[in-house]
């Protein structure tokens, strides 16, 4: 157990602030910062200025990424989201090839289309993010480093 150096009361193991008079305590570790979020790397104007293509690209999939392309060129938030939304994309297309190519086995469709609701949900979550003005890698496709 450690002691608060505000009040001197005990404090139990781990604890971030004091229980007694809600002081911080010394020595523990700031919140891990997310590593996934990117917001912070991308001007406030910029975000601004070009929401709209960012979210192009999240709800006409292919042709809003590639209008997110051509009229947001020099805007570094739309083409992270272009980018983003192109990942989602590409796994879109892969798992409809496989779930057609494998529809005889019957367990292959109907994961194809677990998979294609779970990613139609992480692309309203991009869109609710691109909305609020944030730059966060999806989830599910965060590991897909071909297109960074």
């Amino acid at each position: 157990m450690a002691f608060c150096s505000n009040c001197g009361k005990e404090v139990p193991d781990g604890a971030s602030v004091c229980p007694s008079c809600g002081a911080a305590l010394a020595g523990v570790p700031a919140a891990v910062a997310d590593a996934w979020d990117h917001t912070s790397e991308f001007d406030a104007q910029d975000i601004s200025d070009n929401k709209v293509y960012a979210l192009s690209a999240y709800l006409f999939s292919i042709l809003g990424v590639i209008l997110a392309h051509v009229l947001a060129k020099e805007s570094p938030f739309a083409l992270f989201h272009a980018r983003e939304a192109l990942k989602i994309d590409v796994v879109v297309v892969v798992v409809s090839f496989l779930s057609a190519l494998l529809s005889w086995t019957c367990i292959v469709p109907i994961a194809g289309i677990i998979l294609m609701l779970i990613l139609c949900v992480v692309k309203i979550i991009c869109f609710v993010q691109v909305c609020k003005g944030q730059a966060k890698e999806p989830w599910l496709i965060r590991s897909i480093g071909a297109l960074h």
